[in-house]
């Protein structure tokens, strides 16, 4: 009976394992290198820590079936005080998975790097800016910018950019690499790529306050081809300094669960997500009616920062510095946003 309850277990373990074709891509289905190489990994670490794991759990059902209540025929010698046998198989097994999980927990964190660029040519840039309830993914290169979707060419490198214009936030590509914070201020780099045709999730990963549910939206890999025609598709008004604040809105006016239509417009300021940045290093506090995310955010009062966009953000901002001494904004000025700090 205990074989078999244990062999139905085995089962249903492996079951969920088992990817299913009608969900997204995900860390067991990947569509990327990056988080392909991080599957394995995670495989390799699982397997390495089921050898300390799985004798400890086989013995107990042994010692609880040889020793059970009633068990006479089985006989128990308590006569020594210290078994060199016993406690170099009890040692053993943990140095060796602690030893092998270290080597490759070096290895993969440096062989991992999301600042590392990939190879495989003149990577697409993305920057990736996150609000209380959407995505804005702004393409330089192509002037466009894509409101909650992204869209990536297959046998391509990637690199993003990424902030925040409210709270601390935490960005999962999901079937394409792991998640990786970004906060108000402060740049941080992604780097992945897509080695099939597919469609991931780009996934809010921290509480954020309201509109926290909105923020799963389509992560498209396609074809050069289809990525082309894709960007040609811009429609709308173009995204430029004086209209991103109306694409933020105020925390008294999201509402959860609420599907937002995807939208793909002409981008006419490059230097759009530089302003962005460049909002947190005025050197002056932000007042809540001008901070993103705030119950008394007016749009027509968060005014983004002009200039040329070599001069907005200062040094020490991107993902190698930290600028945390030039931060200040709303949630430290005054009232907390979203009630998420």
């Amino acid at each position: 009976m205990a074989l078999a309850i244990l062999a139905v277990l085995s089962a249903l373990s492996l079951a969920l394992l088992v990817p299913s074709p009608a969900l997204a891509a995900s860390l067991l289905d990947p569509i990327g290198p990056v988080l392909e190489a991080q599957s394995w990994h995670l495989i390799r670490v699982t397997l390495i820590g089921l050898f300390v794991v799985v004798p400890p759990l086989l013995l107990t059902a042994f010692v609880i079936w040889r020793y059970r209540l009633g068990g006479r025929s089985s006989s128990y010698w308590p006569t020594w005080e210290f078994n060199g046998f016993y406690e170099t198989a009890i040692w053993t097994g943990p140095v060796i998975v602690v030893g092998f999980l270290g080597v490759w927990l070096v290895s993969s964190t440096l062989d991992l790097d999301p600042y590392a660029p990939l190879p495989g040519g003149d990577p697409l840039r993305i920057d990736l800016i996150g609000l209380d309830d959407k995505w804005l993914a702004i393409y330089p290169d192509e002037r466009v910018a894509a409101l909650d979707e992204i869209a990536i060419p297959v046998d391509r490198p990637v690199s993003f950019r990424i902030t925040s214009d409210t709270v601390m936030q935490s960005f999962l590509a999901e079937g394409f690499a792991g998640q990786i914070y970004l906060m108000p201020g402060m740049v941080t780099e992604l780097n992945l790529a897509a080695s099939e045709p597919g469609e991931g999730r780009a996934i809010q990963t921290q509480y954020n306050g309201a509109g926290f549910a909105n923020q799963r939206v389509p992560m498209q890999a396609m074809t050069e081809g289809d990525f082309d025609a894709w960007v040609t598709g811009a429609s709308g008004d173009p995204l430029t300094a004086r209209t991103y604040p109306r694409l933020i809105s105020s925390a008294v006016g999201v509402r959860e669960f609420e599907v937002v239509k995807a939208a793909l417009m002409p981008l006419d300021d490059p230097c759009l997500f530089d302003r962005v940045v460049a909002r947190y290093h005025q050197n002056k506090p932000i007042s809540i009616t001008e901070q993103p995310g705030s119950a008394l955010y007016e749009p027509d009062a968060a005014s983004l920062p002009d200039g040329a966009c070599d001069a907005l953000v200062p040094e020490g901002s991107g993902p190698h510095g930290t600028a945390m001494g030039g931060m200040n904004h709303g949630a430290h000025a005054g009232e907390p946003k979203n009630g998420s700090e």
